[in-house]
């Protein structure tokens, strides 16, 4: 059962990272950033310098969140798709919220309830699941922590032949 719920919440991050994928090409594709609120008239975008930002930035959130889904079970690989997380969730909030130069639609809503909602996970599922204790203890993870001394006596007993 423990393996089917990993399974099932790799694919939802897998379906965060295709979103941020699908913002990155909107981003320029349409060549107007739902950040800058065109309502108001005050800020003028002519290079389209917001899209581009929020487009690599979505490129690169995806980016971590693949690696995230693939390696969920080590720490280092999803505290960094939880800081991200976060500083998209922080990115969004304080563009609306803060400094008024995006308006509360359904382009700032829906990716900050499913950030919110992945963010909940990454930090739920690996304790629940116990996945950092069993990387830890696997014969795998002690493999890749022996010194390479083993390797060196190779090559040197190579080198004499």
């Amino acid at each position: 059962m423990e393996q089917k719920m990993i399974y099932a919440f790799r694919g939802w991050i897998a379906f965060v990272a295709f979103m941020d994928l699908g913002t990155a090409i909107r981003s320029y594709i349409e060549k107007r950033s739902f950040l800058v609120n065109t309502a108001e008239n005050e800020y003028n975008d002519d290079e389209f310098t917001v899209s581009r930002i929020l487009g690599i930035y979505s490129i690169l959130k995806a980016l971590v969140l693949v690696h995230c889904t693939l390696y969920i079970h080590y720490k280092p690989i999803v505290s960094i798709g939880i800081c991200s997380l976060i500083i998209t969730i922080m990115l969004y909030l304080t563009e609306t919220i803060y400094f008024r130069t995006a308006t509360l639609n359904f382009y700032v809503i829906f990716p900050c309830v499913l950030n919110i909602f992945t963010l909940v996970g990454l930090i739920y599922f690996p304790i629940k699941l116990n996945l950092w204790n069993y990387i830890e203890s696997s014969e795998e993870s002690q493999f890749i922590l022996k010194p390479p001394s083993m390797c060196r006596k190779r090559r040197s007993t190579r080198n004499n032949n």
